[in-house]
């Protein structure tokens, strides 16, 4: 078990992600990057994820001063609340309990991705 949205984690989500064939399918054309940040503790740095086609190709800590294409960020308990099952994501995000920063129309093109995503999320044994 890894701990939840850590670096190791993130990894951990990028084997299951490019071993989906859902994923692939639903996110081809996707090339951007992404910061995934828990923004009440301190102890989980940002993640810098890059997808290229359709499949994740780079999983790291956020540089200091980086930039990416979208950022999607919130507290912990909400993370762990749509890792539960509890919370949709994308009510997270209409609701902005999660903050979602870059351009909504180019991401929305890729929303079936990132709900298969969030699913794949699930499949990762975590410590909360």
């Amino acid at each position: 078990m890894v701990k939840f949205l850590s670096v190791d984690y993130w990894k951990q989500v990028e084997e299951v992600a490019n071993g989906d064939e859902e994923f692939g399918l639903k996110a081809k054309g996707l090339t951007a990057s992404f910061t995934f940040r828990v923004t009440d503790k301190e102890d989980l740095p940002p993640i810098y994820v890059k997808f290229e086609d359709g499949k994740v190709t780079e999983v790291r800590e956020l540089g200091e001063g980086e930039s990416t294409d979208f950022t999607l960020e919130g507290p912990y308990e909400i993370w762990v609340k749509v890792n539960k099952g509890e919370l949709d994501p994308g009510n997270a995000i209409m609701t902005r309990q999660l903050r979602f920063k870059g351009s909504m129309s180019e991401i929305m093109r890729y929303s079936k991705a990132f709900l298969r995503l969030f699913n794949l999320m699930q499949e990762v044994p975590v410590e909360y």
